[in-house]
């Protein structure tokens, strides 16, 4: 075989780049489709559509968000990682849709949520709020732990279903507190505020957006948030880490991904793109507006902190299983 020269091989692999540089130039030439894999209304779906107005203004096409709600976010997933890896297929992923189903529904996806999604870029986080029914004879954690190991199993919590980030923080509460508590799973979080709300159960574990109007109308009471440091909007309820349990902590993260096999010159626009979003007030409101605390971390630092959340929650998620039956 007759040995090239080395100008040749120089524009050889000269040309070779040029379809990756054409691709991140020419990039996105049509529209691009945001999966929300939960109904449209709630926090993930409010935060998918902010997002992909600004990626619309910043990148000069539309960005469509399309709901496929189901089994816990993973119908929308599979979605997008069975359509082609070229960036014009993205998901608004969370730590319930993401992380959670590699566990709950792991005879029933075909994929790997820590090896098919690569992050374009995180949103931002959302502290889960414990609160109790107004009459509940209970002003802070420590009294609603006491109460509960005064009654054991007689407490009854709402989450929004078996396996759900709320469900998850119940179950961290029970183990981090010592106490059991009795689960009622609900078709979303909305009913169960809803029964906090009316008396039908005790406590209810759920996000700020959710619980905002009851908590303003004096309806329930905020007891705890399951945080490191305290909300913005709740400046006088105290973290769980200040009421002496650290490791009750469950922060709802939101997140843009792509398909793994995503080219890397796409992936870059959508990330440029996405910062450029973030540095701008008008996502930031809408977050504020959701409870959602924005988070500034590059997507490569978030790409690790992914795998720790694997690690992090695969002992809990077994245990939920070993009671729930989740396959």
């Amino acid at each position: 075989m007759k040995q090239l020269s080395r100008r040749t091989l120089c524009a050889v692999l000269a040309s070779a780049t040029l379809p990756l540089a054409a691709l991140a130039q020419s990039y996105p030439n049509r529209p691009v489709t945001v999966v929300s894999p939960f109904a449209a209304g709630g926090t993930s779906d409010v935060i998918a559509r902010a997002t992909s107005r600004g990626l619309e203004a910043q990148l000069g096409q539309p960005f469509v968000v399309v709901n496929r709600p189901g089994a816990g976010g993973t119908i929308g997933i599979a979605s997008v990682l069975s359509a082609p890896q070229d960036g014009y297929n993205l998901v608004m992923g969370g730590l319930g849709s993401v992380v959670f189903p590699a566990v709950i529904y792991r005879s029933k996806i075909k994929y790997d949520p820590a090896r098919d999604l690569v992050p374009v870029g995180v949103l931002g986080k959302a502290p889960t709020v414990i609160a109790v029914r107004s009459g509940l004879p209970v002003r802070n954690l420590r009294e609603l732990i006491a109460l509960a190991q005064s009654q054991p199993g007689k407490l009854s919590y709402g989450s929004a279903g078996t396996g759900g980030t709320l469900h998850v923080a119940g179950v961290l509460l029970e183990r981090e507190a010592g106490i059991t508590l009795n689960h009622v799973p609900y078709r979303g979080g909305a009913p169960a505020v809803t029964d906090l709300i009316a008396g039908n159960v005790d406590i209810a574990l759920a996000d700020m957006t959710l619980l905002k109007p009851a908590l303003d109308s004096g309806r329930v009471r905020a007891i705890a948030v399951a945080s490191s440091e305290r909300l913005a909007a709740l400046p006088g309820v105290q973290t769980t880490a200040e009421a002496g349990l650290p490791g009750a902590r469950i922060d709802t993260w939101y997140a843009l991904f792509a398909p793994a096999g995503t080219p890397a010159p796409v992936l870059q626009q959508l990330r440029s793109g996405l910062a450029a979003v973030k540095a701008k007030p008008a996502l930031g409101t809408v977050l504020q507006n959701q409870g959602v605390q924005p988070m500034n971390v590059t997507p490569e630092r978030f790409q690790a902190q992914l795998q720790q959340e694997f690690d992090f929650w695969l002992p809990l998620l077994n245990r939920i299983c070993a009671r729930s039956s989740c396959d």
